[in-house]
């Protein structure tokens, strides 16, 4: 069966100057889909060679009879063709066998791609695909994958990022999307001018990530249940423009880093191992068990699923008005350290 590649691995392929001759990209994120469409355009038809080797469809536009027609054409002009299929979940196709004959014996000259979402796991046309070609995995990044994703993406300019900024940044702005992370990226890059290292402080630049200091600041004050200082920080945030949900994603991140840095310390394990294990250095550790005071794993547990509840809340309509969710938020929180509001 052919190869079924992460998006990282698919980059790799064509570095190498490996192109096969179909392709299905699959999943939900749309950045992947547009990248992996742009890096083929790049390898298999080189800048200033032009566009008449190159089709673009959309799938409830086409029947998948024309795109094999179009695909077993020869090149007018350069080495091969390009012929993408977007929304090819939508393509006319009443029987898979055309294209699976297609699949055994691909136009060595063309380069077929096809795009889509989602595809019916059901329907032949899928199960040929499957069978046939090379598929790259475009779903969303996972978290530790996300914040490798802008290690990479920044480091692979010049840009030196910590990873526990590069952590943070991936948890504010999760909800984004790729595409608009990476414009905010660019624009980051862009106003920090040469390269150097990214400092926390840069972020106010990025249209998406919320004051990162601050959120982390109002996180600190709910855990330590200074429940009138976190709302009240918040409602400056808010009145600043920050989105509720970014806000959250940073509040659920400090959480989280917290509870491992508890959850390291009491296992006093040598440092060289916690770093391996929470992926925290010593430093961290003692900084941020000092910043969350007398929190214990179980309370920090606690509060990081009353982030997710809030969360839930602020995205599925159960808070009409999402500032309220993130205050209850801090009074549930700021209740488990046994403080006064």
């Amino acid at each position: 069966m052919p190869a079924a590649l992460s998006f990282a691995q698919f980059q790799k392929t064509l570095v190498r100057g490996r192109i096969d001759a179909v392709y299905l990209l699959e999943g939900d994120e749309s950045f992947f889909h547009e990248e992996a469409i742009r890096l083929l355009s790049g390898a298999v038809q080189p800048e200033g060679s032009g566009g008449v080797d190159r089709d673009v469809l959309r799938g409830p536009e086409a029947s998948l009879a024309g795109v094999l027609d179009a695909a077993a054409t020869f090149p007018m002009a350069g080495e091969r063709r390009l012929i993408v299929v977007r929304e090819a979940d939508g393509l006319r196709c009443e029987s898979a066998d055309d294209l699976k004959a297609y699949l055994a014996d691909p136009n060595p000259r063309t380069c077929l791609v096809f795009s889509a979402v989602r595809l019916d796991r059901r329907r032949s046309f899928w199960k040929a695909l499957q069978a046939g070609c090379v598929r790259v995995d475009c779903t969303p990044l996972s978290e530790a994958r996300l914040t490798r994703w802008i290690v990479e993406r920044l480091r692979g300019r010049g840009y030196g990022v910590g990873d526990e900024l590069a952590e943070a940044i991936g948890a504010a702005a999760a909800s984004l999307g790729l595409a608009r992370l990476d414009g905010e990226l660019e624009k980051l890059m862009s106003s920090v001018g040469a390269p150097r290292p990214i400092e926390p402080a840069d972020l106010e630049i990025l249209a998406g990530v919320p004051r990162l200091g601050d959120a982390f600041s109002a996180a600190r004050q709910m855990i330590r249940g200074e429940r009138a200082a976190a709302i009240g920080a918040v409602r400056d945030l808010l009145r600043a423009g920050e989105e509720p949900l970014l806000l959250l994603g940073g509040f659920s991140w400090y959480v989280r880093t917290a509870l491992k840095a508890r959850s390291a310390a009491g296992r006093r394990l040598p440092p060289r191992e916690t770093t391996m294990l929470y992926g925290l250095d010593p430093g961290r550790i003692e900084r941020f068990n000092r910043e969350v005071g007398s929190s214990t794993p179980a309370q920090l547990r606690e509060a990081l699923r009353l982030c997710l509840r809030a969360d839930r809340e602020i995205k599925g309509g159960g808070s009409r008005n999402p500032a309220h969710a993130l205050e209850r938020l801090i009074h549930r929180v700021g209740r488990l350290a046994g403080t006064p509001a």
